[in-house]
């Protein structure tokens, strides 16, 4: 053991034992050199069994990359209040909040780890209700940690195998629609995987133009070229934590070839330097295409996709989990509550179910937006009683145009002035009405308070299809 972390414990070893926490360190052989009392309550060994024997032979369930004491080892890692749940050797299972950090001489060299940890059960007997509750609401409700609203059951067993791939810190791919959440599964990978800690960065593919792309990634010296600032790419930046790149297939085909290399061996170089830069990054990647359609026609190296496509996550569209769609409207509703001063606290069956039968070819962000929309025109009540569709909108729009009335009625049409004008506001009428999803938004459009517009069609005759109604 090293000498200075023998003298730490030996200094510190009293108040370690007095301040009512697992407490745990490690040496740089990742074997137990502290094991204090609490920690034998909590994992049923005795110091005696511990101190001296390499973690992984006490804890053969964990590796090392998900063992935090070892990833504070092994890469420096640092982790603050980070949740843990495991079983100990009784099989009991303990869910815990720990704080673990690297142990460093005054020259920087990594000697040992030390772990500090409270076992969440004795600070409430109720927290393991809230825990299990944390994890569940994640698969259904409000997303809890990842995010994901889901009750569909091929959602949630997406969740659980994104979960498993997150343990194992390997490269992943996340194909699906637009729109379908695939950024919130690469958060999943991230937050639940031994990086958590470190930092996730995102880069937007279909967003930068090509010339730009070498120098967003990999970064630039000055000088490079006019203009040119030494600056971190997204790559640097992103270093012992996870690099995001979305719409992969819009990554040019020159640029993916250096990205390969980097992800191969861990180096690369900035825009006009030779000098090599080492990195320790994960790469989740996400496309709205499928892999093999990206590779028939041609948008990513079949060696890249490869490399990625170690850990897949295929995310279906809206239109294949219908079950989510109340939960989703209900959260936006909640989220975008203050556009309407919190007016509007609940959703009409007769919108629910338009939205339950359309085909949302724009997935949750679709949904969002649509009901965003919705919300702004919305007026008077406590319930969302009409949903304004885009191509709703737009299909009304050219029927209006296609349909739309003369100016003034023709020159040569019959009867008084009186009855040329009457039927022109009745044709208005019918038109607006033909485009509108109610008698709210008619209304709105024309310009005319709704009690108004009720009478006009009163006056013309004009009889309402209950989908009007409203």
């Amino acid at each position: 053991m090293d000498a200075d972390l023998s003298q730490g414990i030996a200094l510190f070893g009293d108040f370690f034992d007095a301040i009512g926490l697992s407490v745990a360190i490690i040496d740089q052989d990742g074997r137990y050199a502290y094991y204090n009392q609490e920690c034998s309550q909590l994992d049923d060994y005795t110091a005696e069994q511990a101190l001296g024997t390499y973690l992984l032979e006490l804890y053969p369930e964990l590796d090392e990359n998900s063992s935090t004491l070892l990833q504070a080892l092994r890469q420096g890692c640092s982790y603050r209040n980070h949740y843990q749940r495991y079983r100990n050797p009784r099989g009991k299972a303990v869910h815990q909040v720990h704080t673990t950090l690297p142990l460093k001489r005054a020259d920087g060299r990594i000697v040992g780890a030390v772990e500090l940890s409270r076992d969440l059960a004795v600070v409430s007997p109720l927290h393991q209700a809230l825990v299990d509750l944390q994890q569940g609401v994640a698969e259904e409700g409000d997303g809890g940690l990842t995010g994901i609203i889901t009750d569909d059951a091929a959602m949630k067993q997406l969740i659980h195998q994104g979960r498993r791939l997150a343990r194992a810190d390997v490269q992943v791919l996340i194909h699906g629609e637009t729109g379908t959440g695939k950024e919130l599964f690469a958060r999943l990978l991230h937050q639940e995987g031994p990086r958590a800690e470190r930092p996730f960065v995102v880069l937007n593919c279909a967003a930068l133009p090509e010339p730009l792309f070498e120098s967003t990634l990999f970064g630039t010296v000055r000088g490079a070229f006019t203009g040119a600032e030494d600056r971190r790419g997204v790559l640097e930046s992103a270093h012992g934590g996870t690099l995001f790149l979305d719409e992969i297939n819009s990554l040019p085909l020159s640029i993916q070839g250096k990205l390969l290399r980097a992800l191969q061996e861990g180096t690369f170089s900035r825009v006009g330097s030779g000098a090599e830069v080492r990195v320790d990054v994960r790469v989740v990647a996400a496309s709205n295409e499928s892999p093999q359609r990206m590779l028939d026609e041609r948008k990513i190296r079949p060696d890249l996709l490869y490399r990625l496509n170690v850990g897949s996550l295929a995310v279906p569209p809206l239109r294949e989990r219908l079950r989510d769609i109340p939960l989703l409207a209900q959260s936006f509703l909640r989220k975008h509550g203050k556009v309407t001063g919190h007016r509007v606290q609940r959703i009409s069956h007769a919108v629910m179910e338009r939205m339950l039968r359309y085909h949302w070819p724009g997935n949750v962000r679709m949904l969002e937006n649509v009901l965003l929309r919705s919300l702004i025109l919305c007026e008077g009540g406590d319930e969302l009683d009409f949903l304004l569709l885009e191509e709703e909108g737009e299909a009304a729009q050219r029927r209006a145009e296609e349909r739309r009335p003369p100016a003034a009625p023709p020159p040569d049409a019959e009867g008084t002035l009186e009855q040329r004008m009457a039927s022109y506001e009745r044709r208005l009428l019918v038109d607006c009405l033909e485009g509108c999803a109610n008698l709210t938004e008619a209304a709105r459009r024309l310009g005319l308070p709704r009690a108004t517009l009720q009478y006009k069609l009163k006056k013309h005759g004009i009889q309402l299809a209950r989908t009007v109604l409203g």
